[in-house]
Order: C-alpha cells, then structure tokens, then sequence
C-alpha cells in the first residue's frame, strides 16, 4: 500500500485544479502577430494592391502624350530634293489631344477613390488575418491545456488502478474496480490521441499564416487570462458602423461610382486636338505655316455615350447594395459576438464561484469517504472525471470568450484582447 501517499497527492492536486508546466519554450501571441505582419502572403497581397492603385490616379489624369510628326514630301520618291518641284517641301508638327474640361480631373478622383478603397481592403487584411491568428492561437492554448489536464487524469487513473489492485489482493476491493479503471484509462488514451492531432493541426495553422514550414516546432502558448469587456452593444454598433475597414472599403467604392456617374456625364462633351505644323519649302518660296483644330463629336452618343451612363447607374447601384449587405452583416456578426461574449462571461464566473470550487469539494469528500470506506470505487471515480471535465470546459470558454473579443477587432478597427 506504500502507493496510497502518491495517490492522494495525485487527488490533492486534480482537487486544486493544479497543471504542470511544460519545458518547451513559451511562443508570445504578439510575437507571431509581428511574423504575420511581416511574412503573410494575403497581408502583403493586399498592400501591394493598394500600392498599385496609388498609382493608378495619375495616369487617368494626365494628357494624353502630344505627337510629334515628320514629313518629306517629294517628287517621285521622298527625300528628293525641294528645288526639283514646287510643291515639295520639308514639314514638322506637333498636335495635342485635349479632353473636355473636368474629364481628366473626374477620371483621377475616381482613381483616387478606388485608391482608398484598397487602402482599407488591405487594413481589412490586417485586422482579419490577425484575427484569425488569435483564434487559432486560443485554439491552442485550449487544447495544451486539455492535453495537460488529461496526461494528469491518465496518471490519477494509473494509481487508481494500483490501488484497486491492492485493495483486491488483500481482500478490501473487487475485481470490477480494476477493471473499470483500465478501461477509463483507455479512453483517456484515445480521448489524447485526438487532442495531440488536433494541437497537431492548430500548430499547423498557426505556422501557415505566419508562414512557417508546417511541421516547424513552435513550444507552448503563453497563459491567457480574461479580458474585461466593458463596451455596451449600442456602441459596438456605432463603432462598426462608423470604422470597420470592410465597410468603408465600401463606402469609397460608392464614391468611386458616383464619381464615374459624372464622368460618364462628361462623355457627351466633345473632345479637342490641336496641332501645329512648320512646312520648309525651296528657297524661292516662303515657309508655310499651319495650325489646326479639331473637334471629336459624339454624335453616336445613343449607342455609345447612353449606355456608358447607364452602366455607370448600375454599378453605382450595385455599390450601394454592396455596402448595404457589408453593413447589415458586419452589424450581425459584432452583436453575436457580443452575445457569446456575454454568455461566456456568465459562464466563466459560474465555473469560478460555484462549479469549480463545489467539485473539488466533493472530489475531497469523496477522496475521504473512500479511505474509511464509505463510497465505492465508482463514486470516486465519477468525481475525479467531473472535476477534470469542469477544468477543461472552464478552459474551453475561456478561450472561446478571448475568440469572441478577437473577431470583434476587425468589425470596430480596435484591439480589445491583451496581446
């Protein structure tokens, strides 16, 4: 019976609700968050497009390039010389295509809005793939935690089997009690295989986004402790409505159209060029000069410049729809965020002031009433399982309540958990 001592304090400690710690190096979310930032190849998509249309604006509001000709014109051939006719002559010219007033100017602040746009996709980006980064990593502290908490439950159910077998061999236990606890550490070695592939695949994930070889080590994830969460729902809202980066990558883009509406307004406005030509005739001639005007006259314009107006109409249109959708969902997703936020707290003090303490009570309770023989084996046995399920479910909210926090950071543009 010499391991009856190790028994109880294996008991003492799932009572407490003590964990371990491992040796494996601790792996800082604000350190990934940096690697992300860095390294994410859908982060660094979306800036390059928004550098990209930064450049866009300057182009469509720039002249078209002037023209610049040369004429030799000869008898016979060209290059001849100017004294074989009096006709022939040496000509250069230079001409320039001149849009209808403003519709340069238009063209550019559509650009331009595009340009923000982009700007707020790629903050979208930002926020979202760090999002994603922080459920993920919440994911894996969960499940080191469960993994901690069931190692030490497999070990509890070692000592139950040893002393099961010692109180059968000397005549105090039964058979039953032997078996029952070699068949709970069986589960308990399945119920480890699927968490250690699951962890597996969360660290996967976690060096996918930052970038990383799928199979690279990364240690153990720091503590996490529950933020305070103190926003009322009302202004969420308002802050979703007002800074989300998805929503306003919207609201450009109707700027943009709407800027293309009077754009396409301006199609129906001619345009101009301009050209200037010095002609170098014999030397018994004067030099010739010329200037030219011309005017590009839409005068297809019902088949043209109409359905130009229209289109411009239906994309402002969709724009519209588009940021009405944006809005109706980010708002549903900040308020069901919220909620689970809510519950979650709701659930995470009733663990902390009545589940948790209560069964390790009765863990206690039961740890004494089985020396003097007072319960079973089965009693005990149903007290140490609750007390560890109590632990991983009040782990298992704790991370989901951190995940709520974090998909809200992309919908109000705000960092609301602790890095």
């Amino acid at each position: 019976m010499r391991s009856l001592p190790t028994f109880w304090l294996m008991c003492s400690w799932l009572a407490a609700g003590g964990a371990a710690q491992s040796d494996l190096p601790v792996v800082w979310l604000r350190e990934l968050t940096g690697e992300l930032l860095r390294a994410n190849p859908d982060v660094r998509a979306a800036r390059f497009r928004y550098e990209a249309s930064l450049k866009r604006p300057s182009q469509v509001s720039t002249l078209p390039e002037p023209k610049f000709t040369f004429t030799d014109f000869g008898v016979g051939h060209p290059m001849s010389r100017l004294s074989v006719s009096d006709f022939a002559y040496l000509a250069f010219g230079v001409s320039q295509e001149m849009p209808y007033p403003g519709k340069l100017a238009l063209a550019g602040e559509e650009a331009h809005k595009q340009a923000e746009s982009e700007g707020q996709a790629w903050r979208a980006a930002i926020l979202e793939k760090t999002t994603e980064l922080k459920v993920v990593y919440y994911d894996w502290f969960y499940l080191s935690k469960a993994i901690e908490i069931t190692k030490k439950n497999r070990d509890v159910l070692g000592q139950f089997e040893k002393i099961s077998r010692a109180r059968y061999s000397v005549g105090k236990g039964i058979q039953q009690d032997i078996l029952r606890a070699q068949v709970e550490r069986s589960a308990i070695e399945q119920q480890l295989a699927t968490l250690d592939q699951q962890r597996s695949s969360v660290e996967a994930k976690i060096n996918s986004l930052v970038k990383r070889l799928p199979d690279q080590l990364l240690g153990q994830p720091s503590e996490v402790h529950r933020t305070d969460f103190s926003m009322d729902l009302e202004r969420l809202l308002d802050l979703v409505s007002q800074n989300a980066p998805r929503l306003r990558a919207r609201q450009f883009e109707v700027d943009s159209h709407a800027v293309g509406i009077e754009r396409a307004k301006k199609d129906y406005r001619p345009d101009f060029n301009f050209s200037f030509q010095w002609q170098k005739t014999a030397a018994m001639f004067p030099d010739y000069y010329m200037a030219t005007a011309e005017v590009r006259l839409p005068v297809f314009f019902w088949r043209k410049q109409r359905f130009a107006a229209e289109e411009a109409s239906s994309r402002l249109a969709e724009s519209r729809e588009n940021y009405q959708a944006t809005r109706q969902e980010l708002l549903f997703e900040a308020k069901d965020e919220y909620l689970k936020i809510r519950t979650s707290e709701r659930l995470l003090a009733l663990y902390e002031s009545g589940i948790l303490p209560q069964s390790s009570l009765a863990l206690e309770s039961a740890m004494t009433g089985y020396q003097v023989g007072n319960i079973d084996f089965l009693t005990l046995l149903n007290n140490q399982t609750a007390v560890l399920t109590y632990q991983m479910q009040y782990y298992e909210q704790l991370a989901k309540h951190e995940q709520a926090l974090a998909r809200l950071e992309p919908l109000a543009a705000m960092e609301l958990t602790k890095p």
